[in-house]
């Protein structure tokens, strides 16, 4: 089958962002467009609300429904307005050996189309990515000189806009270049019949290609089975949900050999890898590791969207590896102090049975969409007190509990870490740290029920 072998780059952008991507030939400049934006992070495949335009010999080829409209029989700029759908790019890439397309004429991005090669040996209907480096703009960013100045930002922690620029461009699918993701989009830009008479396949699964490669790794050479594996399932338990590339990210900054896409997509999706998996509460579901509560009822639409835009809690090796065991929780001297407040109180001195007691509130505390007083107020039920000042001081104490939890909701990091850094970014504050109850408040000249030894006025009583 004939093919063009083409080299997409953006201009106007340093470094280059390019990508190198195989089309059957035949193309119409639409399926031209549907590659290019899956080969991007520009979105009208997802909601085609912007537009592209080629100018090229005597045409303004477009999909903009009002130019299309406005200017049926005339001209547009001095050429004659076509449909995308209407024409292939054959004639014009052999002519010219390139094409330049202009996309969202409002930020104007220029992105050269040159072809590199011709080839007979290409078999799939649809296009293939290649080889590509840079990540793309994200939709909406506003062009070549905005984008410099988002990367500055979105680049700079110390920047006031960082935390509200990071979150949009993760609601706007800023992300690396992952090409088995997408090669797996590509399949779907599907306009010629695919000649699997010439593919080595084993009912449709590619063994191998010269384009395409293979539709899987051998796991058996595989490295460091078992670690992935570990951090598969303390990655699921720390976070609830994380996406391929961002588990590539932290196993690749903390391990060598670096692990693949296609290594890790294999490898979790292997029947027997998968049993495994399942039976540490681990599961994979739409290019990401998911914990097993998600399909307990547990609502993953409004959790990802809770979660967009928050910064991970990434911690060293020995400590993430900690959540391989999934009733792991990082204690601070707070875990300590109720445990002896209990014994001494309630259980003779002994501490025996409070490790559950404690665990189970842990666990309480890191559901997904708690109501904490409703949490505080199971807690404190399951003892007599006798007076509302000892009361209010295991409230008080559970408070600081619940903001130094490691939680879902804020991929791993502690209400108070969360509210620090959002603070410090003045930032609105919708993960502030949780009150206690307002009966029976400490006095402010009492020992503060943190531990410090100061008193509660000169310390969380500020």
């Amino acid at each position: 089958m004939k093919a063009y072998i083409l080299n997409v780059s953006f201009e106007g952008i340093t470094p280059l962002i390019w990508r190198r991507v195989i089309v059957p030939a035949g193309a119409t400049f639409n399926r031209l467009h549907e590659t290019i934006q899956n080969i991007t992070n520009f979105q009208s495949r997802l909601s085609p609300y912007h537009s592209f335009g080629v100018r090229i010999d005597d045409y303004f080829i477009t999909d903009n429904g009002l130019i299309l409209e406005e200017y049926k029989g005339k001209e547009y700029a001095g050429k004659t307005v076509k449909q995308p759908a209407r024409i292939k790019i054959d004639t014009y890439l052999e002519k010219h050996g390139h094409i330049l397309y202009t996309y969202d004429f409002g930020d104007d991005w220029r992105i050269r189309v040159e072809l590199e090669d011709t080839v007979e040996d290409y078999y799939f209907g649809y296009p293939t990515l290649l080889a590509g480096e840079g990540t793309a703009p994200p939709e909406d960013v506003g062009g070549p000189s905005e984008y410099e100045a988002f990367k500055k930002v979105y680049q700079d922690p110390t920047h006031p806009d960082y935390l509200s620029t990071r979150a949009w461009a993760e609601r706007q699918d800023y992300l690396p270049l992952d090409m088995v993701e997408v090669n797996e989009r590509l399949k779907y830009v599907k306009y010629k019949k695919t000649e699997w008479e010439n593919i080595n396949h084993e009912r449709y699964h590619v063994i191998s290609d010269k384009y395409r490669g293979a539709d899987s790794v051998e796991l058996v050479e595989l490295p460091n089975k078992e670690l992935i594996m570990q951090y598969a399932i303390a990655c699921t338990n720390l976070y609830g949900w994380i996406e391929y590339p961002k588990f590539l990210e932290i196993y690749n900054a903390q391990n060598e050999p670096a692990l693949s896409s296609s290594e890790l997509r294999t490898l979790v999706t292997d029947s027997d890898t998968a049993k495994m998996l399942e039976k540490a509460g681990v599961f994979s579901r739409n290019s990401a590791l998911v914990h097993a509560a998600f399909n307990k009822g547990t609502h993953h639409v409004t959790f990802l969207q809770a979660v967009k835009g928050k910064p991970f809690y990434v911690p060293a090796k020995e400590e993430l590896l900690r959540y391989v065991d999934a009733l792991y929780y990082e204690t601070t001297n707070h875990h300590e102090m109720l445990t002896n407040m209990l014994a001494k109180d309630f259980f003779g001195g002994s501490t025996f049975m409070i490790k559950g007691e404690i665990d189970e509130l842990i666990g309480q505390l890191q559901g997904v969409g708690i109501d904490f007083q409703s949490v505080l107020r199971e807690f404190l039920a399951r003892f007599d007190w006798k007076d509302r000042t000892q009361l209010n001081l295991y409230g008080q104490v559970v408070t600081v509990i619940a903001n130094t939890t490691r939680i879902w909701e804020n991929r791993g990091h502690t209400p108070h870490e969360l509210f620090e850094m959002e603070k410090s970014h003045v930032m609105p504050q919708p993960n502030a740290p949780i009150n206690a109850i307002d009966e029976g408040k400490t006095g402010r000249n009492e020992p503060c029920p943190c531990g410090s030894g100061k008193k509660y006025k000169k310390c969380c009583g500020k």
